[in-house]
């Protein structure tokens, strides 16, 4: 009795053996799949919170927690003091959260985890751009353990089954037909206890050590089929969820009429502009644009028509400018435009190119009920302003008094001072 009782007491290990790497392959492929969830809600939180639209955050959260409300214990937006912004459990909403897991999570610049008994705490940054919020979960591991169990039963009850006919053969003498098969099965599943699941069991002779190698073998073509399809599903996933992030962070910064930036990612790229250039001490030019008599067309023509007008002067505008320039609708009929590595002449230029376009392609066919044309200030670092505050101020002004002066025309900032 005392081989087949090593070999069982061998097969036990290599059962708990197996069940904790499951365990930990298991829990790596857990936080992996939830992180990547995580980061697509964070993407579309971000998104809420920068726009201040507590409503929609909410019901993010409540069908975020309704859809994982088997496994998900709780789900937690927190603003950068730990302040929560919007929670699975409605009562804690604007309390502070203030326990260590959070505060590491939203001093973190990625996804912080945390394993312990049963739960799995996990956040990651919300970024649309640039972090507007963290986002901090907990798991059920109940699951998970589940089936870790069911795997360690499983093995418990092959050794015990080898434990038993080894013993009965071993007591009628035909050890030697049996020494050599179960060595052949350790073999194999040390391979596969391994990593390596395309190995396979011999096929031995015997009903019982068939059986044995079969169930084995099944086993392990299941474990490899289910590691492949996992693999395949992670990564079709990753695909989808780059996708969806891209389009997020398109729409994010992007004017939903006129389809060219919006005020924000104009705000963000003139910041970032001006930095290089104070590091370069290259020059920077600014355009304020703006619709001359824009009003009369929507009273006269009706807001659509206005709207219209909006996207046609948007894309001539664009048809002007450098690959390298950004063009954004700054609000209602207002353009701004960010010419990196442009002096003033060169912005005046680029200015007069812009309204002369205007004046020429968007009123051909004369189907506007008046001529359309555009005011342009010029503003350009550092002669009109060494911010970004200062150089939009120089240029709003430089638009004022383009208008003033008779509206379609361009006025660079120091004929306006």
């Amino acid at each position: 009795m005392l081989v087949p009782g090593v070999v069982a007491v061998g097969l036990v290990s290599l059962a708990f053996l197996a069940a904790e790497q499951q365990r930990r392959d298991g829990m790596n492929d857990l936080r992996l799949r939830r992180v990547q969830v995580l980061q697509a809600i964070g993407l579309t939180a971000a998104v809420h919170v920068a726009q201040n639209d507590m409503a929609d955050l909410d019901t993010l959260v409540a069908l975020f927690t309704e859809a994982n409300k088997n496994e998900l214990l709780d789900l937690a937006i927190v603003d950068d003091d730990g302040r929560v912004l919007a929670n699975s459990r409605p009562e804690l909403f604007n309390t502070v959260r203030d326990d260590a897991f959070t505060r590491a999570a939203v001093s973190s610049e990625t996804p912080v985890w945390a394993w312990s008994k049963g739960e799995l705490s996990l956040a990651v940054p919300a970024r649309a751009g640039i972090r507007w919020a963290t986002v901090v979960t907990r798991w059920s591991l109940e699951g998970l353990e589940a089936s870790i169990s069911r795997t360690r039963a499983q093995w418990l009850g092959v050794a015990l089954a080898l434990f038993l006919v080894l013993g009965a053969i071993l007591y009628l003498g035909l050890d030697r037909l049996v020494v050599a098969p179960i060595r052949a099965l350790q073999r194999s599943v040390k391979k596969m206890e391994g990593g390596s699941l395309d190995a396979r069991a011999p096929k031995l002779s015997g009903r019982e050590f068939s059986e044995l190698s079969d169930n084995i073998n099944h086993m392990a073509q299941a474990l490899q089929s289910q590691r492949e399809n996992l693999e395949r599903a992670v990564q079709e996933r990753t695909h989808e969820l780059q996708e969806l992030n891209g389009r997020l962070e398109r729409l994010a910064v992007t004017d939903g009429l006129t389809g060219v930036f919006n005020h924000r990612r104009f705000q963000e790229q003139l910041a970032s502009e001006v930095l290089r250039s104070q590091r370069t001490n290259r020059p920077l030019s600014v355009l304020m644009i703006d619709v001359d008599l824009f009003k009369r067309v929507n009273d006269s023509m009706g807001h659509p028509a206005g709207d219209e007008l909006l996207r046609r002067i948007a894309q001539v505008v664009q048809s002007t400018l450098r690959q390298t320039d950004l063009l954004a609708r700054y609000g209602g009929e207002e353009f701004a435009v960010v010419l990196p590595e442009t002096p003033k002449g060169e912005g005046i230029a680029a200015a007069e190119r812009a309204r002369q376009a205007v004046e020429e392609q968007v009123n051909e066919g004369a189907r506007w009920t008046q001529k359309v044309t555009v005011s342009v200030g010029v503003a350009t670092w550092p002669d009109d302003g060494t911010t970004p505050q200062t150089l939009l101020v120089a240029a709003d002004q430089a638009l004022y008094t383009a208008k003033r002066a008779g509206r379609n025309r361009v006025v660079p900032a120091e004929a306006a001072a």
